[in-house]
């Protein structure tokens, strides 16, 4: 491998193995993986749709949206027709795998219109498939910054196809596992600022001339192995704030009755994307006195925060 890259780009491809590994193994030792899960696809969404050019505020979505950890479902963007769809293929994919992938066959949900299916340029899709397949000689990771950059360029989809690219190309550097639903490197360029649309064209505010297709490539690898290596550790950082939020939460409920229902509504609350007294009372059998009462003694614990400022239907997330 190193005869063949340059001595920047072996290090980045290092650092983002580092970063991913780190990632994947705090969640594995994650004493409430649901959480922790919840919280890296809210991040996960937050920066695909910073890298669609979309406002996310993931608090907003919990309020328009409702508490399901699916209600995302409902914003019309490419990216969300294909958000934590397990991707049907584990080597580079062929046209037909993406079109399989990108297929929209979720149940309608009431009151809201189905997504229209997602236009795809087949001709476009196949000239990629054929480009993509000579990929597989590669690492993997610079294999997907290979297939994100080349996706985007094909443009086979009308609108979307820097995010669905970026998204089969994160699925495919981490093909196993539960780590990512196709947003990690999309964190790390969001955290790290990256210029990705530019860099796909080789021309920043920095460049007086448009850079040679070699120079240009080994930005983009750079700056996709540089965000797997950012969004790992920001995953990392996630499960420290978790695990000390998950402290507070052991030392609340050490001072109560073991018939307090205090950490099951923490936890629920905690697998989000918001907790309401009429969710929390159903879940834990309680009425919504009870509940209410108990929300309370969770927010005066400092576990959980109002997200409504209290209007009429009142919402919850856990405070970290």
């Amino acid at each position: 491998m190193s005869g063949h890259f340059s001595s920047v780009i072996l290090n980045a491809y290092g650092a983002a193995r580092e970063g991913l590994a780190r990632a994947e193994e705090r969640l594995a030792l994650f004493p409430e993986p649901a959480i922790l899960i919840a919280h890296i696809r809210s991040a996960e969404l937050e920066a695909l749709a910073w890298l669609e050019g979309e406002s996310f505020i993931p608090e907003q979505l919990a309020m328009n949206y409702g508490y399901s950890p699916r209600a995302w479902r409902r914003w019309p963007f490419a990216f969300v027709q294909a958000f934590e769809r397990k991707p049907p293929w584990s080597a580079i994919p062929t046209a037909d795998a993406i079109r399989a992938w990108l297929k929209t066959d979720d149940p309608a949900i009431e009151g809201w219109p189905s997504p229209a299916p997602l236009a795809i340029a087949d001709t476009r899709l196949e000239g990629w498939a054929r480009q993509a397949a000579r990929l597989s000689a590669l690492p993997r990771l610079i294999a997907s910054a290979d297939l994100a950059a080349s996706f985007a360029r094909a443009a086979p989809l009308p609108h979307g196809s820097i995010v669905i690219g970026a998204m089969l190309a994160d699925r495919h550097a981490m093909a196993k596992g539960k780590l990512s639903a196709g947003g990690i490197a999309a964190i790390g360029l969001n955290q790290n600022r990256a210029p990705w649309r530019a860099l796909l064209t080789g021309v920043t505010d920095d460049d007086l001339d448009e850079l040679t297709t070699h120079a240009r490539d080994e930005r983009c690898r750079l700056a996709w192995l540089e965000a797997l290596g950012a969004g790992g550790t920001a995953v990392v950082r996630l499960d420290q704030r978790l695990r000390l939020w998950l402290a507070r939460l052991d030392t609340a409920c050490a001072s109560r009755r073991k018939s307090s229902h205090l950490r099951p509504l923490a936890l629920l609350a905690g697998a989000g994307p918001s907790l309401t007294v009429a969710r929390a009372a159903k879940a834990l059998g309680l009425s919504r006195q009870a509940t209410t009462r108990l929300i309370a003694e969770a927010c005066q614990a400092h576990l959980l925060r109002e997200i409504t400022q209290g209007n009429a239907f009142r919402r919850y997330v856990i405070a970290v």
